[in-house]
C-alpha cells in the first residue's frame, strides 16, 4: 500500500512541476511585447549614440585634429586656448577693462594667429598682405560668416551684413543703399542742425558750469541725425512700447527704443556662454532672450509701417523705390534699411568719445588748438563748411588717428567656404573649409614692421596716440593696406563717408561752442581701461567751466 501510495504522490508531485513549468514559459503574446519592447530601444538607443558619436568626431576629434593641421603649418595658437572654451576666460579679462576680443591677436608670433571659437578653429590675420589676399578671395574662397548675426541679426537677419556676395543679390542692394546715401548737403544740414539741439538740450557752451555726461549726449545726438537721416524727422517722432531693462513696458521714442534694444542684443551677446556657443545668445533660454525678441517683434513692426509713408529725400524713400523696381523681397529692404540706421548708433559714439577723450586731454592741448584755428579760420573767411570741413587737414589727420588707434568695430569675420592656399611673404597656408578666417583691424592697425615697411619708418611708435602719422600722407596710409577701419573691397562699408562727416561735424560744432571746456574722468577709469570700442561700458564727464578762451 506504501509503495502504491509512494507511486501516487510522485504522480501527483511530476504532474504539478509539469504543470509549473509550463505555465512559467512566456506566451507568444508575452514574447510579441518583448520584441517590440527591445525594437523601439533599439531604435531609441542606436540613433542617440551614433548621434553623440558624430558629435563627438565632429566637434571634438575635427577640431582637435584641425588644429594639429595648422600647428604643423607653423601656425601657432593663442595661450590657455581649451577645447570649445577656446580663450574666452582671458577674454573675461579684457571685457572688465573695456577691451575686445582682438586685442589677443596683437603679439603675432606668426603670420596666422589661432584660436578655437565654440567649435571651430578660426584664424587671424593682422598683417597686410595676408589681409589684402583674403579680400581678393572673398566671394570666392571666403565669405561673410559672423557671430553678430545672433546678437544684432536677430533684429534685421535678412540684412545686407548676413548675405554672401553672390546671394540675396547683394550687389544691387549695395548699389542701392551707396546711392541712397550720397545726398551729403542734406545730411549736414541734418547733423548740425541736431548738433546744435543737442548742445543746448545739455547746456555745452562755455561758462554754463554744466557737467556733461557724454554719453547721455552723444545718444541723444546720434538717434536723432541718424534717424531723420535714414527715415525723415515725420517718420522718427512716433512712440513704442517695449518692455525696458528691468521687464518693465515703457513708450519710449521709436529711435530711443531701437538704439537702446539694439545695444542690449549686443552686450547679451557678449556674455561668456553666448561667446562660447554663438547660437545660444538668439535662443529664448533666459528672461532676457525673450524680452528682446518680443522689442524686435514691436521694432519691425513699426518700421513696415514707416516704410508705408516714406518721407521724400530720405534715404528710406530712395532704397524702396529701387529695390522696389528692382523687385527686392521686401524683407531684405526693411532689414537693410533698419541696419543702416543702427549703424551710424553705436559705432559714431565711439569714435566720437574716443576722439573727444584724446582731444581734450591736457597733452593734446596743442592738437586742440589747431583744430579750433581750422574751424574758426573756415568761418573767418565765410568759406562753406559743407565742401571744405571734409579737408581741414589737422581735423582729418587728428580724426583719422583715432579711428586707427581704436577703431570702434575692429574684427572682419570670415569662414571659408573651400580649400585654399594663402600665399603670405612667400610661405603657402593651406586653409581647409569651414575654418574661420578673421582679418583683426585692431592688430592690423598695430602691425609695426608693416607700417614701417610701407608707409615709412620716421613715425611714432603705433601704441602711441600721435596724428602726425597721417599728416601730408593719408593717400599713402589709405592705400597702403595697413588701414581699413571702414574695411575694403566688396565689403566695404557703404556709410563710410557718411560716417567721417557725422563724426566731423559733431567734433567741429562742439568745439565752437565749448572751447574752453576740461575732462572729468571717473576714478575708477584707469589708463588700460579708456577705450570706448562698441563693447566698452566707459564714459567720461565734460564740465563747460570757463569762458571762451577768445573772449579771455
Amino acid at each position: 500500500m506504501e509503495q502504491i501510495q509512494f507511486v501516487s504522490n510522485l504522480t501527483v508531485f511530476e504532474g504539478q512541476q509539469d504543470f509549473d513549468m509550463a505555465s512559467s514559459l512566456p506566451s507568444p503574446i508575452d514574447q510579441n511585447h518583448a520584441s517590440r519592447a527591445f525594437i523601439w530601444m533599439y531604435l531609441l538607443v542606436a540613433p542617440t549614440s551614433a548621434g553623440l558619436i558624430w558629435i563627438f568626431w565632429a566637434y571634438v576629434i575635427r577640431l582637435y585634429l584641425l588644429r594639429r593641421f595648422y600647428e604643423k603649418q607653423g601656425i601657432r595658437f593663442v595661450k590657455n586656448s581649451y577645447p570649445i572654451f577656446g580663450p574666452e576666460i582671458r577674454v573675461n579679462g579684457l571685457v572688465g577693462n573695456n577691451k575686445t576680443h582682438d586685442w589677443l591677436y596683437t603679439e603675432r608670433p606668426t603670420d596666422l594667429y589661432g584660436s578655437v571659437r565654440s567649435f571651430s578653429v578660426q584664424l587671424y590675420t593682422t598683417d597686410a598682405e595676408s589681409c589684402e589676399e583674403l579680400i581678393t578671395k572673398t566671394g570666392k574662397h571666403v565669405d561673410r560668416d559672423t557671430p553678430a548675426k545672433y546678437s544684432f541679426g536677430r533684429m534685421s537677419p535678412y540684412a545686407l551684413t548676413f548675405y554672401h556676395l553672390n546671394e540675396g543679390r547683394f550687389k544691387e542692394r549695395k548699389v542701392t543703399l551707396t546711392q541712397g546715401m550720397k545726398d551729403s548737403r542734406r545730411l549736414y544740414e541734418i547733423l548740425e542742425r541736431q548738433a546744435h539741439l543737442a548742445l543746448a538740450r545739455f547746456s555745452v557752451k562755455n561758462g554754463s558750469g554744466a557737467t556733461i555726461n557724454i554719453r547721455e549726449l552723444l545718444d541723444s545726438w546720434t538717434r536723432e541725425s541718424s534717424g531723420e537721416s535714414i527715415w525723415g524727422r515725420s517718420n522718427i517722432s512716433r512712440h513704442i512700447e517695449v518692455y525696458d531693462g528691468n521687464g518693465q513696458l515703457k513708450l519710449l521714442p521709436f529711435m530711443e527704443a531701437l538704439n537702446e534694444t539694439f545695444t542690449d542684443l549686443r552686450f547679451y551677446a557678449n556674455r561668456f556662454w553666448n561667446r562660447v556657443c554663438f547660437p545660444l545668445a538668439a535662443m529664448p533660454l533666459t528672461k532676457e532672450s525673450r524680452r528682446l525678441d518680443y522689442n524686435i517683434k514691436i521694432i519691425r513692426k513699426a518700421v513696415e509701417d514707416m516704410m508705408t509713408t516714406p518721407e521724400p529725400q530720405s534715404v528710406a524713400s530712395h532704397v524702396q523705390k529701387t529695390n522696389d523696381g528692382l523687385g527686392i523681397p521686401k524683407n531684405n529692404t526693411r532689414d537693410d534699411l533698419m541696419t543702416a540706421t543702427i549703424a551710424g548708433l553705436d559705432t559714431i559714439k565711439s569714435a566720437v568719445m574716443e576722439a573727444l577723450f584724446h582731444l581734450l586731454n591736457p597733452e593734446n592741448e596743442l592738437w586742440k588748438k589747431r583744430i579750433l584755428d581750422e574751424i574758426n579760420g573756415l568761418k573767418a573767411r565765410g568759406g562753406d563748411m559743407f565742401t571744405e570741413l571734409s579737408h581741414l587737414p589737422t581735423l582729418s589727420a587728428f580724426l583719422l588717428e583715432t579711428l586707427r588707434y581704436e577703431p570702434p568695430g575692429s574684427l572682419f569675420n570670415n569662414k571659408a567656404v573651400k580649400d585654399f592656399d594663402l600665399s603670405v611673404h612667400g610661405r603657402q597656408y593651406r586653409i581647409k573649409s569651414g575654418t574661420r578666417i578673421v582679418t583683426s583691424i585692431h592688430g592690423l592697425h598695430q602691425n609695426e614692421e608693416n607700417w614701417r615697411k610701407r608707409v615709412g619708418p620716421d613715425m611714432a611708435p603705433l601704441a602711441e596716440f600721435d596724428p602726425n602719422r597721417f599728416l601730408n600722407r593719408t593717400e599713402t596710409i589709405i592705400g597702403s593696406g595697413c588701414f581699413m577701419p571702414f574695411g575694403k573691397g566688396p565689403r566695404r562699408c557703404p556709410g563710410q563717408g557718411a560716417g567721417l562727416m557725422m563724426v566731423k561735424v559733431f567734433i567741429a560744432t562742439f568745439l565752437t561752442h565749448n572751447d574752453n571746456c576740461r575732462l572729468a574722468v571717473p576714478e575708477n577709469l584707469t589708463k588700460d581701461a579708456s577705450w570706448f570700442n562698441l563693447y566698452s561700458k566707459a564714459s567720461f564727464d565734460i564740465v563747460c567751466n570757463g569762458k571762451s578762451k577768445a573772449e579771455n
